[in-house]
């Protein structure tokens, strides 16, 4: 084991610094870029997508008060229909009678 590592060593110190191979070139400098752009691009997309969300969610707050604060018949305002619309069919269906 430590001629092993003796080895490393001496290997290591034989070998010359070459300063012009540590540089990432242009490749690296071009992809550090694309890099850049892409996450500056999905911050951007993330943030559409919050703000989207957050005036879904208040939409959605907005119409459940609204339903909420219907006092005649809740029942029939979350489904879409009337309360006289609601009434009748209620009442139809009671007496057994079909509507045409």
């Amino acid at each position: 084991m430590i001629g092993i590592v003796s080895t490393v060593i001496q290997l290591a110190e034989d070998t010359k610094f070459d300063e012009t191979k540590v540089t990432p070139g242009v490749e690296g400098f071009i992809f550090t870029g694309l890099m850049a752009a892409a996450i500056i691009t999905l911050g951007f997309l993330l943030v559409n997508r919050l703000r989207r969300n957050a005036y879904r969610h208040e939409v959605q707050e907005q119409i459940a008060e609204e339903l909420g604060s219907d006092a005649g018949n809740p029942g029939a305002a979350s489904r879409g229909r009337s309360a006289d619309e609601s009434a009748d069919r209620s009442d139809g269906a009671a007496g057994g009678e079909t509507r045409n």
